[in-house]
């Protein structure tokens, strides 16, 4: 049996020095059957866990910047989807510099 303890320990450790929300990245572990490659944004507590178990990583930044392009992609598709269920359409119109006044 683990020394639980110690375990509690390194935990509480890695979550003093983490940020109240990490991003983390998701590694592949064929023993437990999970698919690497998936990101969350975790509670600092959740995110210790994880980390001390060694099934995620700290995600990078492009990993991240990827991820909120992405959603925010999805967010907006889905808001024209609905328009568009509506029978609402959004026409672009294009600038037209003003008329001259004649004087």
């Amino acid at each position: 049996m683990r020394d639980l303890k110690r375990y509690w320990k390194e935990v509480r450790e890695l979550e003093r020095n983490l940020p109240a929300y990490v991003w983390l990245m998701s590694l592949e572990d064929p023993l437990r059957d999970q698919a690497g490659g998936t990101l969350a944004e975790v509670p600092a507590a959740a995110a210790a866990k994880l980390l001390h178990a060694k099934s995620h990583r700290p995600a990078t930044a492009e990993e991240i910047a990827g991820y909120l392009d992405k959603r925010s992609a999805a967010v907006q598709q889905e808001f024209h989807e609905n328009l568009r269920r509506k029978g609402i359409s959004i026409v672009p119109v294009p600038e037209r510099p003003a008329p001259e006044r004649i004087r």
